[in-house]
């Protein structure tokens, strides 16, 4: 006959490995970092998101395209109005400069 004590002694045998219980571990394991410097960086502040959403809703605001950027785009190019020789945009038609 099996002693009491002996009973709670023994780790019941799972009918599947899934089924098996966890080990008891004294020191837990964190696995997310309390310290600031091993978590990623938050690259803009709350402030600093609203302040420009703010900003850009503002209906007196023109959005602004550095060298770079406009260079680094690619065009769809349309259809000339004139083949050859007219094609869609903005043209100024200029004369001599006034003398006198």
């Amino acid at each position: 006959m099996m002693d009491s004590r002996e009973a709670k002694r023994t780790v019941p045998v799972p009918p599947v490995d899934a089924d098996g219980e966890q080990p008891n571990s004294q020191t837990p394991a964190l696995s997310i970092s309390e310290a600031a410097t091993e978590n990623n960086p938050q690259d803009e502040s709350m402030e600093d998101i609203l302040r420009e959403l703010q900003r850009t809703s503002d209906p007196t605001y023109l959005h602004t395209v550095s060298m770079n950027e406009l260079y680094q785009n690619v065009y769809q190019s349309r259809p000339p109005i004139i083949d050859g020789l007219l094609y869609p945009g903005t043209y100024l038609f200029a004369g001599a400069p006034k003398v006198g």
